[in-house]
């Protein structure tokens, strides 16, 4: 089987989004090159660049301690070289949430790290990340296996502090273990660890984030409730030789289930160590059939598709990379978790065509074309019939020719203005989609739930403070649904309108305002909070410095998705009539230039060749600009926005395939809204 079809798929996504930024690339100097670009156009082809260069790609691993993400990580990475790219051994466990990217603006690897007495405060974890001097910053040299290794090993860092200091810090006594001589109690000692490693994966945007177990994840809330909803796929892991556990099934039902079901996030379980099952004793088929049986069972308790389970084992996955054993990389069963990525990621590049952004690109060049061919034609015509015309009668046949194209210029003209119209109307709409929104209301209703905890520090006051918060957050969205409505309704009209020369059902649904994303989102957080509220008599004992932390997490969160609304709304003022405007100033651009050089004919009474000259070096104009964008123009026709695969057809035709399918449909509109 393939094991290096993740390693082509993000090359050939990486390529593909290179491509795709090429032809931007190309069309944007082809317009300022012939002058035939105006500067809306301009700016929604900036915006499309920028969406491509802000794409990346990242897997969470998550599962409890010593279920093997460490060497699953080495064996998703390994290129070369005969050794791991991250410290595994046994006794040595990641303690820390661990962020594995390559970082473009670190010229050198290196592994930053956020202490634990971080903690103290209610400070996000987003927070710190633009403050670079409260981490410990270590560089090293990757060609140096024991400088690599001594560095990244702090992620498995501990310390050891009082009890007091350890309850303050969020853990409670079954996280301490067994008390020191002085009565001192280990913690760890990083709270977030991110490596930036340089690496063909993770340079061609590959993010890989490692989450050490069931209980950072209940005492870091922003992993819960931003980076865990913000990964493209998860993998959760279980081990072979035990199943699922009480611990795996808690982590499954708090922190994936809902991802799965309500996020729309690919999801592949992973029964990690099936090595363990082999046994030289026992007939290969009988090993094969236990496997299967026990891949069956993970995927009713987990109420999965038994497609979704796989059954591996990333220790021999990555041996058998190091030695080339095809024989035991078979065996490993690594090459298909490779080929779901691999299929994950060319549905990701399936979400990045149909944004309404890169959508807006192509049309634009489409038409740009078409429109050049039409005007050359016309001139064609033009330039014959003043050369088939007496040159006594060359002046009024100049001036025919010139009220013909003011005629359509000025239809051209009204159009302009209608549109113009048209977008003051949708601008009107403005404040009323903004008022639901707005910061000043967020920041009030955020105020009065503050206000509300601090009277009522207790397991029913704080689980009503946050219930009444959620049903104020709820009332600002179904408030925004209702004029959204409207200003679609509006929107619908425009494009409807016999005047427009472009249209269509898909044109017109691919520019309504659309919030499925933020509206996910904020169900989301509302989930995580109803789940939280439930578990307050548990926590509220001994959590105190937790509660807080989520409280403010949570809030972050919702402020950070109101400023994506707020954003979204006013993109989408800006671009919801660009098709219709990109095509008007075009047309009136090319009008407006040749009816400049009739004009010019006119007044300085040339002679009839030297008139007929003059056209032709305007014709000669447009077919040159014509004859350089033919090439790009037949690349798009030839080569559409479709992605390559590097999908196995066997696999292809696997639920998952479809499951990510659905994902597309699911998160389509989100993204593109």
């Amino acid at each position: 089987m393939d094991v290096r079809s993740l390693h082509r798929q993000m090359t050939h996504y990486n390529r593909w989004k290179r491509q795709l930024d090429e032809r931007l690339q190309q069309f944007e100097r082809w317009g300022k090159n012939h002058g035939m670009l105006g500067a809306d156009m301009g700016k929604t082809l900036q915006r499309a660049r920028q969406l491509l260069r802000g794409e990346s790609f990242t897997i969470a691993c998550v599962g409890e301690f010593s279920r093997g993400k460490t060497e699953l990580i080495n064996a998703l990475l390994y290129t070369a070289g005969g050794r791991r790219l991250l410290p595994s051994q046994p006794g040595r466990t990641t303690m820390c949430p661990t962020e594995i990217f390559w970082d473009a603006q670190q010229p050198t690897t290196c592994v930053r790290l956020l202490p634990i007495e971080t903690r103290y405060t209610n400070t996000s974890l987003q927070s710190f990340k633009r403050i670079p001097q409260n981490w410990v910053t270590i560089h090293f040299d990757a060609k140096d296996h024991e400088q690599t290794r001594a560095a990244i090993n702090q992620v498995s860092a501990s310390k050891q502090v009082s009890v007091a200091d350890a309850t303050k810090l969020g853990f409670s006594q079954d996280e301490w273990g067994e008390r020191d001589e002085n009565g001192m109690v280990s913690v760890p000692a990083w709270r977030h660890a991110l490596i930036s490693l340089d690496h063909p994966l993770l340079r061609q945007g590959l993010r890989i984030v490692d989450t050490p177990g069931l209980n950072a994840l209940g005492n870091e809330p922003e992993l819960t409730l931003k980076t865990l909803p913000d990964a493209d796929a998860i993998l959760f892991l279980l081990s072979a030789d035990a199943g699922v556990t009480a611990s795996d099934m808690d982590i499954w039902r708090e922190h994936i289930q809902g991802l799965r079901d309500n996020h729309c996030t690919a999801v592949i379980t992973l029964l990690n160590k099936i090595d363990s099952l082999w046994d030289d004793l026992t007939p290969e088929q009988e090993v094969q059939a236990n496997i299967d049986r026990l891949c069956q069972l993970t995927a009713r308790q987990l109420n999965m598709s038994p497609d979704h389970v796989v059954a591996l084992s990333a220790k021999q996955g990555l041996l058998g990379k190091v030695g080339r054993n095809q024989a035991q990389l078979a065996r490993s069963n690594f090459a298909q978790l490779e080929h779901m990525l691999a299929e994950c990621i060319l549905r990701n590049q399936q979400q990045i065509i149909s944004h309404r952004l890169v959508g807006d690109s192509y049309a634009m060049m489409i038409t740009v074309r078409n429109s050049l061919v039409r005007r050359i034609a016309e001139c064609e015509q033009e330039l014959e019939s003043l050369r088939v015309t007496a040159p006594a009668e060359a002046a009024e046949k100049l001036h025919e020719l010139r009220d013909t194209i003011k005629r359509t210029h000025h239809e051209y003209h009204k159009q302009a203005l209608s549109l113009r119209t048209s977008q003051r109307l949708l601008e009107s709409q403005k404040l009323s989609l903004l008022a639901p929104v707005s910061t000043a209301q967020l920041e009030q209703q955020i105020a009065e739930a503050h206000q509300s905890l601090a009277q009522s520090w207790t397991t029913l006051g704080l689980g009503r403070a946050i219930a009444k918060f959620f049903d104020d957050v709820d009332s600002n969205i179904l408030h925004l649904e209702r004029e959204i409505e409207r200003c679609n309704r509006v929107l619908t009209s425009i494009y409807e309108r016999p005047e427009q020369a472009i249209g269509g059902d898909d044109l017109i649904m691919s520019h309504l305002l659309k919030i499925q994303k933020q509206r996910r989102q904020l169900r989301q957080l509302h989930g995580r909070a109803d789940d939280f509220r439930k578990s307050l008599s548990t926590v509220l004992t001994h959590k105190g410095a937790l509660i807080s932390r989520f409280i403010n997490t949570l809030v972050q969160e919702v402020r950070a998705v109101y400023a994506d609304l707020n954003q979204h709304i006013q993109h989408w003022m800006q671009e919801a009539l660009a098709p219709l405007f990109h095509q008007n100033q075009y047309q009136k651009q090319l009008l407006e230039h040749h009816m400049l050089r009739l004009t010019q004919l006119q007044t300085q009474r040339n002679s009839h060749a030297e008139q007929l000259e003059v056209l032709k070096t305007n014709l000669y104009q447009l077919q040159t600009a014509l004859v350089n964008i033919e090439p790009l123009y037949n690349e798009i026709l030839t080569a559409p926005l479709e992605p390559e695969s590097m999908a196995d057809p066997a696999l292809e035709s696997q639920p998952l395939g479809a499951q990510i399918v659905s994902i597309k449909q699911g998160r389509q509109s989100a993204r593109s809204g």
